[in-house]
């Protein structure tokens, strides 16, 4: 549950309709990660097709659940209709974080690996959340610090959006902490999980403990 809170934070809304029937709609690419979803909440609703911006070709996959149970729970952690903006971090328990945080990024986040040229095409990792509150990644920032070790990361505005974004060390203990204990679990991407082990193979002296607590950016 607490992948999912992250999830729709991420990429879900709060919709109000005329007719006061409230839903919780949760849009993405991958209709793979949303079936995940309907089985671990024992769900029967469908996966629709929803084309944005009206492209034919920009389509993605969308779930509407009109239950006012949930509805009225999600109120209650903070979500609100018109979100995208104004959400704070919900408080979400220490056990669960790791799981909020994987929600998170695999909802509206990245993972990138590269070989950067200004430190002599050394291979780098970069983690980044995104949101359009500026609130919730301040947020999150400051409990990602207190609770898992990071350094304050950096947060960045770009294209309608903030990112807050992470470098090798603080990346290598995000990935200690939010894919731990998912051995039997189907809700992660694989693709990103892939890039942080693509990392490991390609710089594996990182994932010590003692060079996972330096924050050198090389």
């Amino acid at each position: 549950m607490a992948y999912i809170l992250g999830f729709i934070v991420a990429d879900g809304c709060l919709v109000e309709h005329k007719n006061g029937y409230n839903t919780l709609n949760i849009t993405n690419k991958n209709s793979e990660i949303l079936k995940n979803i309907l089985a671990v909440m024992d769900s029967g609703h469908k996966i629709s097709i929803k084309h944005r911006g009206g492209t034919p070709n920009l389509a993605y996959f969308q779930i509407q659940i009109r239950d006012k149970n949930i509805y009225s729970d999600l109120l209650k952690l903070g979500l609100t209709p018109r979100k995208s903006k104004t959400i704070r971090m919900p408080d979400v328990p220490s056990e669960f974080i790791g799981s909020f945080m994987r929600g998170c990024i695999d909802g509206d986040g990245s993972v990138s690996v590269w070989q950067d040229p200004r430190w002599g095409r050394a291979w780098q990792i970069r983690t980044v959340f995104c949101s359009g509150s500026l609130d919730f990644l301040k947020d999150m920032q400051k409990r990602l610090c207190d609770e898992i070790g990071v350094t304050r990361g950096s947060i960045q505005y770009s294209a309608r959006e903030y990112r807050l974004c992470y470098s090798i060390a603080d990346s290598v203990k995000l990935y200690n902490e939010i894919y731990q204990n998912i051995e039997y679990s189907s809700l992660y991407f694989k693709y990103k999980k892939d890039k942080f082990e693509r990392f490991k193979k390609i710089r594996p002296e990182y994932f010590s403990k003692s060079v996972a607590s330096s924050s050198s950016p090389a």
